[in-house]
């Protein structure tokens, strides 16, 4: 398949790359610059790169650029609302155009803090949104956008990415928790925390574009941890003796111990239930199995 792709210097986007390429696609990405560019088209003779730094003022020429493809994955996170709105805008625009003479996949990545805080473990059939957190609040219109565009040609897609490890800030956390000879958890509660490993994720955008998949998908482990239980397997992995629990969360998220402690502060429950069930998929990664084999 020939695939469209922005965001693929990203974590879940670099992942998504290198899947696609080891499967033998064929994928156009978005960069920002020559050199970045050069990196991608180093990686595959089926690798390409078009210089295109999506902002406010140019993202609706995507319409024009992304259109032709038998997929267009968008992975890239904007710090502009009105540029991410617009991105969209240009992307449903092309798929549109694509699917007039054949089919394609429009894949959008969203995040769990449209789902807030759950009381009980959740699936795709049982989606609430009601209790979004005020920062994914846009995502959830968007998603909807993505999916509404669907036809017979063209299928919408929206992922629902929890907290990835193998690549990411919970990696940093363990690291930090080591090299500080101490676990700093924030809070004094005992939250679930949903996981996934970028290379899972990476097989489910994959599966999703190949299958023609259309709709909400949580990508998610079944089992998730309580931070309880991710402490006590750091600190068995880690030989480390102490936890401190603190419940200032801006004094520590900037520093060494990374983003992953907001996760600390939530409390979500997921199960994959649909992409289970469509598609058959069995996890090559699982959180707990991951920490007990971590190297440091």
């Amino acid at each position: 398949m020939k695939i469209f792709l922005t965001g693929a210097t990203g974590s879940i986007g670099s992942s998504v790359l290198n899947n696609l390429l080891s499967h033998g696609h064929e994928i156009t990405c978005t960069v920002r610059s020559e050199e970045k560019g050069q990196a991608i088209a180093s990686k595959s003779d089926k690798a390409h790169y078009v210089l295109f730094d999506i902002d406010a003022d140019n993202a609706h020429q995507l319409g024009e650029v992304a259109a032709g493809y038998d997929a267009i994955i968008h992975c890239l996170r904007q710090k502009s609302s009105e540029a991410e709105d617009i991105t969209i805008d240009a992307l449903i625009l092309a798929a549109r155009k694509t699917a007039e003479t054949k089919p394609i996949t429009l894949v959008f990545t969203s995040d769990f803090g449209l789902n807030g805080n759950t009381t009980e473990m959740i699936d795709e059939d049982h989606d609430d949104t009601s209790h979004s957190f005020p920062f994914s609040v846009e995502r959830r219109l968007r998603e909807r956008k993505i999916i509404n565009a669907s036809t017979e040609n063209l299928h919408g897609v929206a992922i629902r990415v929890c907290w990835t490890y193998g690549k990411s800030s919970v990696d940093k956390w363990i690291r930090a928790c080591k090299s500080e000879n101490k676990i700093l958890a924030i809070g004094q509660s005992n939250p679930y925390i949903p996981f996934i490993h970028i290379e899972d994720l990476a097989n489910m955008y994959r599966v999703l574009i190949e299958e023609r998949a259309y709709g909400l998908f949580f990508a998610v482990e079944p089992e998730s941890l309580t931070l309880g239980d991710m402490i006590a397997k750091v600190a068995a992995a880690g030989n480390i003796q102490e936890v401190e629990r603190v419940d200032s969360l801006e004094k520590h998220i900037s520093g060494p111990y990374g983003f992953f402690l907001f996760g600390h502060t939530i409390n979500q429950h997921f199960y994959p239930k649909r992409f289970i069930e469509l598609y058959d998929f069995h996890f090559a990664h699982k959180i707990s199995d991951w920490i007990s084999s971590f190297i440091f």
